[in-house]
């Protein structure tokens, strides 16, 4: 079968990014045929179908009037996209397209060439942008529903975009442009979920649960080595956001004498950092570590040699991968018991849930953690166990497979979100 594999960065930026590559990587394995589409950058990996690729457009960028507009229209509509996919598929024929991130740089524009050339595609939700402008259904420190129905003016009324009232405006009228194009609708024949959560979430705001599949994301334990031993530490790796908990961490650190006796190291950077660094200065807490943003080879050290890793997330993540490469190195995890993370770990069993936000009851989770350490190790074993049968690549390309006949045999039709319009 020939693929044609698609999302807006060719480099390795994120998780949506890993798994994307990780998916590739899957497909070829089995004998597949991929062909990525992309937009340029220097980053890029090498690829011989870079000619096709869009021009690159960064949308932190501040411009004058004449970017702002090109910006803003590409948002909704980008006909280079349209044009150079359309080439795309002339060229190469390919038996199906997989979507992955495609708004903003690429926007549906690309749909409809696929349609013009009957070629079906599928969509991988790596976050909540057809439900929320602002990606992440969060704002003013929350979790938010607030655009349920297709209200995505409220974007606009809480800022919720970068929080900037124009940022959010334009997201929130390329919200509305999209769903009254109807071109996810339209050309969309299922929509793939990492976890249940997203699938049960999307499906509340109104896509048709015909169409939408759960598939997790994958991992294999066998890639990935176990220290015999461990560093007496506890590690947290990711983005230094509100969002993601960080400062929640702390406080239970705070809070804990036998959490202060051991080391947490916080691997990562974001707008978040300088006000965290204060709060331990602050706070006196000598025993915690800012590691800053480290490559993949930096990072694997620190995180074979954790006693465990926390994920205190205070939105709803979707399925991080986070979770399953601290579960393949046989660690446990802390994580928040909300959104996907519950589906990932296994409280008490892979490691322990607490209620997202609660710093008390973090720190008792922590406190369990680090005052037994032979379970802890325990826990670790059977979560290198428990992803190794649950997201294992084989459950992955099965559950992929299905899906991909189940889209060229032409089944099923469409359907529209609620408040999606005529």
């Amino acid at each position: 079968m020939k693929i044609l594999h698609v999302n807006k960065f060719f480099y390795n930026r994120g998780g949506a990014e890993t798994a994307y590559f990780a998916a590739s990587d899957l497909l070829r394995s089995r004998g597949h045929e991929v062909v990525p589409f992309a937009m340029r950058d220097e980053r890029n990996q090498q690829t011989p179908y870079a000619r096709y690729f869009v021009s690159n457009v960064e949308l932190r960028e501040e411009g004058g009037p004449l970017q702002s507009a090109r910006v803003a229209g590409r948002l909704l509509y980008s006909r280079e996209a349209e044009e150079k996919i359309d080439r795309l598929v002339r060229d190469t024929r390919p038996d199906i397209a997989h979507l992955h991130n495609i708004y903003h740089q690429l926007s549906p524009s690309i749909l409809r060439a696929l349609g013009r050339h009957g070629v079906p595609a599928v969509m991988t939700l790596h976050d909540y942008k057809l439900i929320c402008p602002a990606y992440t259904l969060y704002t003013e420190g929350a979790v938010c529903e607030r655009c349920r129905g297709g209200r995505f003016y409220q974007a606009v009324v809480h800022s919720c975009v970068k929080r900037s009232r124009a940022k959010s405006a334009l997201c929130a009228a390329e919200a509305y442009a999209h769903r009254v194009s109807g071109l996810y609708d339209r050309f969309v024949k299922f929509f793939v979920a990492p976890s249940h959560f997203m699938a049960r979430k999307v499906i509340e705001f109104g896509l048709d649960p015909r169409r939408v599949e759960h598939i997790p994301n994958f991992i294999d334990p066998g890639a990935y080595g176990v220290a015999p031993g461990h560093g007496g530490y506890f590690v947290y790796a990711g983005r230094l956001e509100k969002v993601k908990g960080v400062l929640t961490l702390l406080r239970a650190v705070r809070g804990s004498p036998i959490a202060q006796a051991h080391g947490l190291w916080i691997a990562g950077d974001g707008e978040q950092r300088h006000e965290l660094e204060a709060f331990s200065r602050a706070n006196g807490l000598e025993n915690v570590r800012f590691l800053g943003h480290l490559s993949q080879a930096e990072l694997e050290p620190v995180l074979a040699n954790a006693l465990f890793a926390v994920v205190p997330s205070e939105w709803y993540e979707n399925a991080p991968l986070s979770v399953l490469e601290t579960a393949a190195r046989g660690r446990a995890v802390i994580a928040s018991d909300l959104g996907g993370l519950p589906e990932m770990v296994k409280h008490g069993e892979t490691g322990l849930l607490f209620e997202p936000g609660d710093s008390h009851a973090l720190g008792r989770a922590i406190e369990q953690m680090l005052s037994d350490p032979e379970r802890t190790c325990e826990m670790g074993r059977h979560a290198r166990a428990f992803i190794g049968e649950v997201f294992s690549p084989a459950r992955h390309y099965e559950k992929l497979m299905a899906v991909y006949e189940r889209a060229l045999s032409g089944e099923p039709s469409g359907a529209r979100l609620e408040g999606a319009g005529p």
